[in-house]
């Protein structure tokens, strides 16, 4: 789509404890095979954004690790590229390591472009949601600020870092409160906003005034609340979910072991890209057993492996039982372990005859690089 830009927002994302203590979400392993922000930037490419950017707000290493050769997410390079918005500023004064702030250090999306909208989806939110609709819709109303949301029914439970949209007869935000847990039903925005060029200029002007430590998320609510600018709501009804700790991480996880749940993300029509690495299949011993499981490439198992999801180039001996872990890649589990409800980062090497369990609401993180 002509005069459009996607913009991967990593200032709004959730945090999954201390896995993402020394990288962001949005680089963080994903079902054994994707970062978070395969998703969204897939979301991006498949709905014909060729000109997509990722706001880093910390963490740039692994971001750029993840991404290769910077042109993985976009369909047309004769056309389109992908750029790494950093903003060196914001990290000596994190009160003011904005999204906003970001722009303004990489203003040619406002001066240099010849878009006339910007499309923001946060990596957390993990979803498969055709962005055209929303576009075609937003243009044909000659809206200013569109806002993606969906009607959930568990917002007493979950989407607990989420914001819930007040929303009147015709579709207009009349309040954004963020989710205290008291609602069982609500409008949860998916922080998917689409912003009219001259629209987004004239935030980053009025957040001066307002707020210097201001965001588009909070932009937009103090838009909704003053009644300064009208902002439409659009219903999303597909896959979404809200990965913001560590038990969310592991629940919504391993609701994709369920293949009926799967298929409601995964669709042939709608590939999800990701970084490719030149990795052999995956080798079963004469001992391996696997259930209810992904594995991926370049792992060596030759012991039980049970509701687990397991990265690249692990290796698990002989005799060892895994059940209901996730395992990052390059992690070595020796004979005859025990390894229970676990979350492994890279690089940790559990020795022969070791057990380490939680349980189901007490999931247990094993930091990078530990020995066991």
């Amino acid at each position: 789509m002509k005069g459009i830009i996607g913009l991967l927002d990593c200032h709004n994302s959730g945090e999954l404890g201390e896995l993402t203590s020394s990288r962001p979400l949005a680089s963080t392993s994903f079902l054994g095979r994707y970062a978070f922000a395969d998703f969204a930037l897939s979301n991006f490419t498949n709905s014909g954004i060729n000109n997509v950017g990722i706001l880093i707000k910390d963490h740039q290493r692994s971001m750029l690790k993840h991404m290769g050769n910077m042109m993985s997410f976009v369909s047309n390079t004769k056309i389109g590229r992908e750029t790494i918005f950093y903003n060196e500023k914001g990290q000596l004064n994190p009160a003011y390591n904005t999204d906003i702030n970001n722009i303004v250090e990489n203003d040619w999306v406002l001066y240099d472009s010849d878009a006339s909208l910007i499309v923001f989806q946060s990596p957390h939110i993990v979803t498969n949601i055709d962005l055209r609709p929303y576009i075609e819709e937003h243009i044909a109303r000659k809206e200013e600020i569109t806002i993606v949301y969906q009607k959930i029914r568990n917002a007493d439970k979950d989407w607990r870092s989420a914001y819930l949209l007040d929303i009147d007869e015709e579709g207009y935000v009349q309040d954004i409160v963020k989710n205290s847990g008291k609602r069982k039903v609500g409008n949860v925005s998916l922080q998917i906003w689409i912003i009219n060029r001259e629209t987004l200029a004239q935030m980053i002007a009025d957040r001066v005034t307002v707020d210097a430590s201001f965001g588009l998320k909070n932009m937009i609510a103090h838009y909704v609340k003053t009644k300064k600018k009208k902002v439409h709501s659009a219903p999303y009804e597909g896959y979404a979910r809200c990965f913001d700790s560590l038990e969310t991480y592991v629940r919504h996880s391993f609701e994709l072991l369920n293949r009926d749940v799967a298929e409601t993300l995964f669709k042939p029509d709608w590939p999800i890209y990701t970084l490719t690495h030149d990795t052999p299949p995956a080798i079963y011993g004469e001992h391996a057993s696997v259930t209810s499981s992904f594995i991926s490439n370049g792992c060596q198992i030759d012991g039980e492996v049970t509701e687990s999801i397991i990265c690249r180039n692990v290796k698990i001996g002989k005799g060892a039982r895994v059940n209901r872990c996730i395992i990052l890649s390059n992690v070595s589990v020796g004979q005859e372990v025990t390894l229970r409800d676990l979350v492994i980062d890279k690089y940790v090497i559990v020795t022969a005859r070791h057990t380490v369990a939680g349980d189901p609401k007490n999931i247990i993180y094993i930091k990078q690089g530990a020995l066991l």
